[in-house]
């Protein structure tokens, strides 16, 4: 059993990634410093907030920043980590774009201190949260680990360059890591934020679900297997210093999500093209983890979105949101 602490074990993949390895055994420390990114509204904020708090159910929870390094350090030395799992991150990249400054220390910096730290409290491990954003346009039907990247927006220039850092802290001090790439999330106890959410909003609040790009194919996957690949990567030994792709694997376009969602909760929907800003992405192949270890995703949208409408539907504040029309 390993003392594991994780950046952002508060945030929507944290959450769920430190309640996986709970329930294995392992001591859990948890580091957020509730970042509401200039974005989420308090109640929303505060009701999911709560929700993963609780589903989290860490040992010792460590309140603030993590570009600070004289708080890390108190940190790391109070809790002393076996594996450090680093998620704490903005969580898209028009984010990033709206607040440089801020998301450089939150994507840069405190990577550099988290490393610095891992070396002298020799941290078995260090598990780092990049993104599909870091290929940029797919060059391929199904990218694998090896294919290019090219990342075209803010974002996925700091999620490869958190990569980067991580393999020459490895090349230079010995540190291991495990780089993994999920895409497109959604799943339960997170904020309006992603495509899936946004979706929802608009056919409760507006009744027109606006789908930039109705053919673009995403590769969405579910928060609890993504959760899993990275309690698979925190301590499985074939998963040292190695790059993963973690997503269904199953690209689906954003016209069938907006359909499921239309479905349940009405509206029409209205395309338009895609939107530029982001680049052109589809199916990820994620065979290397599977085959590496025994994970193995299991949830299509097919079934995740309408148990990710399910949870949606019940919490307070989307009750109170200002109806287009009843459900």
């Amino acid at each position: 059993m390993k003392r594991i602490l994780i950046l952002g074990g508060h945030g929507f993949i944290g959450s769920h990634t430190a309640n996986l390895l709970k329930a294995q055994g392992h001591t859990i420390g948890v580091v957020d410093c509730y970042h509401k990114y200039y974005t989420f509204p308090k109640d929303e904020y505060d009701c999911v907030l709560e929700q993963r708090q609780h589903h989290c159910g860490a040992d010792e929870v460590y309140p603030g920043q993590i570009e600070d390094p004289v708080f890390m350090e108190n940190t790391f030395k109070q809790f002393n980590p076996d594996i450090v799992i680093h998620v704490a991150t903005y969580p898209n990249a028009y984010m990033v774009k709206r607040n440089v400054i801020d998301a450089t220390g939150n994507m840069i910096t405190a990577t550099a201190v988290t490393l610095d730290l891992c070396v002298e409290y020799n941290v078995e491990r260090i598990v780092f949260a990049s993104s599909s954003m870091v290929y940029g346009d797919f060059t391929s039907d199904a990218p694998v680990e090896t294919a290019r990247t090219d990342p075209l927006t803010l974002y996925g220039s700091y999620k490869l360059q958190g990569e980067k850092m991580c393999q020459i802290w490895q090349r230079e001090k010995g540190l291991e890591y495990t780089i993994l790439r999920p895409s497109a999330l959604y799943g339960t106890r997170d904020m309006i934020v992603r495509v899936i959410s946004k979706l929802a909003e608009a056919a409760l609040t507006t009744g027109e679900l606006r789908v930039q790009g109705p053919d673009n194919k995403l590769d969405f996957s579910w928060v609890e297997d993504v959760a899993s690949a990275f309690a698979t990567a925190a301590t499985h030994k074939n998963c040292a210093n190695e790059i993963f792709n973690c997503t269904k694997g199953k690209g689906r376009t954003i016209m069938e999500a907006a359909e499921m969602v239309q479905a349940r909760l009405g509206g029409s929907i209205t395309t338009l093209p895609h939107d530029d800003f982001y680049p052109n992405r589809d199916t990820l192949t994620s065979d290397k983890l599977k085959n590496s270890t025994d994970w193995n995703p299991s949830m299509d949208i097919d079934s995740g979105i309408p148990k990710y409408l399910d949870w949606l539907l019940e919490q307070p504040y989307t009750k109170r949101l200002p109806r287009y029309e009843s459900i």
